[in-house]
């Protein structure tokens, strides 16, 4: 059977022709997978995400022993394709080719082209999943190269505009180690306020006992458990292209490699493993940017500093002004495709938390010390996959997830996840699955929904309602919203793919007026046309079309359009992106988000707003085999205006140009 079964697949992938493909094309499908995952989300922490599918790449797993725990890394894979692809693998033995995971339940051309990048094929002592020892340093350089306001005089960014970043990480058998540096534009470097070179650091490592039965890590790290009620840092799942993409997979703690210079904890913590039991202890201590005030007596803070940018006097002042010791543990049992964790979380800050006096702030944390427990859960039964989470916080606030995802039919993939995160629920690791960025007072359905009703059509389409019992910063009442998505992708044949995509939002929003503001409906209308594809191999192309309504107190309207064309050396060690693209816009409030080529570890989705132009071309060079180099260049023109920008970041001019250098040194 196994062998009938190899044949069959055999055939079937020869007349599709679907073979190794060069670097720039695994490249490209790299991109498709992270923009997919992401969409349109400017706050994700893709850095992060990057790194981490990077890094499968460099060192993939063996499809033939790696377990549930490393494919749920992958995070396009959902749960019921894990437990497809482990059924299959058990029920038929090692997959000895690509061509078979055909046969795998639910697994399409376009999913098994993303998987082909993370894994290796071939028994299980074919290939490690880290070599004896491996080493890698990374140079970064950017810069603006017209001068915004706050570099003239009088001066009132302390730094150069170079935006500079140093990378080095060290892997072997048992030990994982590395370093992160960071300049920002604007940052003085080995001056001012950072005499010691970067304004940011970090370091970690990871050690396996025990043939990597039991992991010790020190310095800086995340943690993420259950579904993100109690302790989720770093990357997370939202709404995205990916319909079915929205559980969670606890990944326990994790080291930390980001220039995120406020989420992340920093200290000492273990994974320890015993049959089906696993425990997870972690203590931290470190300080983030916060807002400081005097009242009367006692000094507080008012709010958290995000951006991590120490430019001027204010933001330096705002450096790393607040501690925070954070205690935690995570006790997780599992038995087959059954899993059951509880999780608790003490938080204290070296100074209270005063927040100002707004009714959006009425329900949220204030205070010194904090402490949040949940219990979470996964169950796998038959083409069905449960999971949850339920939570506590010390602000006497409850929270609840409870998610389900099908295969009803080889065709048909369905997702339904539903949320009740109380208005006193406060998390200060937490991140879960909603529609604002902040854990707090939401309800919510969401269905996804995958279909593929012919054998070169795949529809994706996602609704999701949510509602707010209290007001929020944009609104002033209680609002109810709702998501639409709709995309219907087509393989034209084997080189050439085309799909639309329909997105539907509204909710309320204050209005702008000063005298008296009250909740108006907003809505947001976008479509979408996009065409990729291959030319003999060395070159490839990609055409976008994308037109946006927006409707608040006033209508604004907007389009776009680029057009790509990638290329790449006969001998593979050279490669080129080229993109020029026309946007017209009424003003911020139509902006479109589009994705970027970049750099290795880079990833862009720029809003564009206005009326203008831009260019980049982004190149890698293959110096040799241990050294790789790469390059953009890239120009945005604005027409009909004069200045660009606000404040201190204001260019007194109509355009603005960014050049990027990169070096990367592998031994």
């Amino acid at each position: 059977m196994k062998a009938c079964i190899i044949n069959i697949s055999c055939v079937f992938m020869a007349l599709i022709s679907w073979g190794q493909q060069p670097d720039m094309q695994q490249v490209a499908k790299l991109e498709d997978v992270i923009e997919a995952i992401v969409a349109d989300n400017e706050d994700a922490n893709v850095e992060q995400l990057l790194d981490d599918l990077q890094a499968f790449r460099e060192a993939p797993l063996n499809i033939n022993q790696c377990q549930r725990a490393d494919l749920e890394r992958l995070y396009f894979l959902s749960p019921v394709q894990i437990d497809h692809l482990l059924t299959y693998r058990q029920q038929y033995g090692p997959i000895l080719t690509p061509f078979e995971l055909a046969q795998v339940d639910g697994f399409t051309r376009q999913l098994i082209g993303w998987l082909q990048l993370f894994v290796v094929f071939g028994s299980a002592e074919a290939s490690k999943r880290f070599f004896p020892t491996r080493q890698e340093i990374l140079l970064r350089a950017i810069r603006q190269i017209e001068l915004q306001k706050g570099y003239k005089e009088p001066r009132k960014y302390q730094g150069s505009p170079e935006k500079l970043y140093l990378r080095y990480r060290f892997s072997s058998s048992t030990v994982r180690a590395g370093l992160t540096a960071e300049k920002d534009a604007g940052e003085s470097f080995f001056s001012g306020a950072n005499p010691e070179g970067f304004d940011y650091y970090s370091a970690f490592a990871i050690i396996g006992l025990k043939d990597d039965q039991h992991q010790l890590f020190l310095g800086d790290y995340l943690a993420r458990f259950g579904q993100g009620l109690v302790a989720w840092q770093g990357f997370s799942l939202a709404k995205s292209a990916e319909v079915n993409q929205v559980a969670r997979f606890g990944q326990g703690l994790r080291t930390y490699s980001s220039t995120d210079e406020n989420n992340y904890l920093r200290g000492l913590g273990a994974a320890f493993h015993w049959g089906n039991f696993g425990w997870s202890p972690f203590v931290s201590y470190k300080k983030f940017d916060a807002n400081r005030e005097q009242r009367a007596e006692e000094t507080v803070f008012t709010s958290f500093q995000s951006s991590g940018l120490h430019r001027t006097a204010n933001e330096i002042e705002d450096k790393n002004s607040v501690s925070a010791l954070t205690i935690g543990t995570n006790l997780t049992y599992t038995f087959q495709r059954f899993s059951l964790g509880v999780t608790g979380v003490y938080n204290r800050y070296g100074l209270a938390l005063d927040r100002r006096e707004a009714d959006y702030n009425r329900f949220l944390f204030e205070g010194r010390q904090l402490t949040t427990v949940g219990a979470n859960y996964q169950w796998g039964v038959s083409r069905y996959y449960f999971y949850g989470e339920a939570a506590w916080s010390g602000s006497k606030g409850f929270a609840f997830i409870q998610g389900v995802e099908g295969q009803l039919a080889d065709e048909l993939e369905l997702s339904l996840l539903y949320r009740s995160i109380g208005k006193k629920y406060n998390a200060p690791l937490g991140s879960g699955f909603t529609e604002n960025s902040r854990l707090n007072d939401e309800q919510g359905l969401y269905l996804g929904a995958t279909v593929e009703p012919l054998a070169n059509v795949s529809v994706k389409l996602y609704a999701d309602l949510f509602s707010h019992q209290w007001i929020k910063y944009t609104t002033v009442a209680p609002a109810k919203g709702a998501e639409y998505l709709l995309q219907v992708n087509y393989q034209l044949n084997d080189e050439w793919e085309i799909y639309g995509r329909y997105f539907y939002e509204e909710k309320p929003v204050k209005s702008k007026g000063a005298d008296f503001q009250f909740n108006l409906e907003q809505q947001r209308e976008k479509w979408r046309v996009h065409l990729s594809g291959a030319i003999a191999d060395r070159y490839l192309l990609r055409s976008r079309l994308e037109w946006i309504n927006y409707q608040h107190e006033e209508q604004s309207k907007g389009w776009l359009v680029f057009q790509d064309f990638g290329w790449r050396s006969k001998a593979n060690n050279c490669s080129a992106w080229f993109r020029v693209a026309y946007f017209y816009t009424d003003d911020y409030d139509s902006r479109i988000y589009t994705y970027e080529n970049d750099l290795l570890y880079q990833f862009a989705v720029p809003a564009f707003y206005g009326k203008g132009m831009r260019f980049y071309l982004n190149g890698k060079v293959k110096i040799c085999e241990k050294i790789d180099f790469w390059m953009k260049l890239a120009r945005s023109w604005f027409i009909g205006v004069d200045t660009i920008g606000t404040g201190y970041s204001q260019l007194d001019a109509n355009s603005r140009t960014e050049v990027k250098f990169q070096l990367r040194f592998k031994f």
